[in-house]
């Protein structure tokens, strides 16, 4: 019987360094989250958001906004003044695409379009606190504080 180091290729089968092991099986998938949504631009491989230098710009995904956006909160979001912020942040890009939007529809509609960006604006934050949320970023805070949703992953 020969040890198994002594055979060729036993990396193959034969792992010493359980740590090492377990980090690339398991994982640390909030950690990755969060790189992932503070990076977004290497996935997407968008050339306009990785020359910002981190700052926020209306191009960037919504996602990555919204996240970017709490980072500067503590534990509690009042989810008021983040959606006015969110709203600030996003406001210049949408009032150009309602624009072509506005121009690409021939029939006459008699709802008032600023009221159908701000509809737009308040799902689209909705739809991003719910993801926040599912991904185990956030949650919802206690019955005291129904305004508010706390940060559950604080830093990366």
């Amino acid at each position: 019987m020969h040890p198994l180091e002594c055979m060729p290729f036993h990396e193959l089968i034969y792992f010493k360094d359980v740590d090492n092991l377990q980090s690339a099986l398991i994982g640390d998938l909030r950690r990755r989250t969060q790189i992932d949504l503070l990076n977004f631009y290497k996935i997407l491989k968008c050339g306009c958001c990785s020359n910002s230098g981190g700052t926020l710009s209306p191009s960037m995904h919504v996602i990555s906004i919204m996240y970017m956006l709490a980072q500067e909160h503590g534990d509690l979001i009042n989810l008021y003044n983040w959606f006015q912020s969110f709203k600030s942040s996003i406001s210049s890009s949408r009032k150009k695409w309602l624009k072509k939007l506005a121009s690409l529809k021939k029939r006459k509609d008699n709802t008032n379009p600023q009221n159908n960006s701000e509809a737009l604006i308040q799902a689209r934050f909705c739809r991003v606190v719910m993801e926040l949320q599912i991904t185990g970023l956030l949650r919802m805070s206690s019955k005291r504080r129904p305004d508010y949703v706390q940060r559950v992953a604080f830093g990366v």
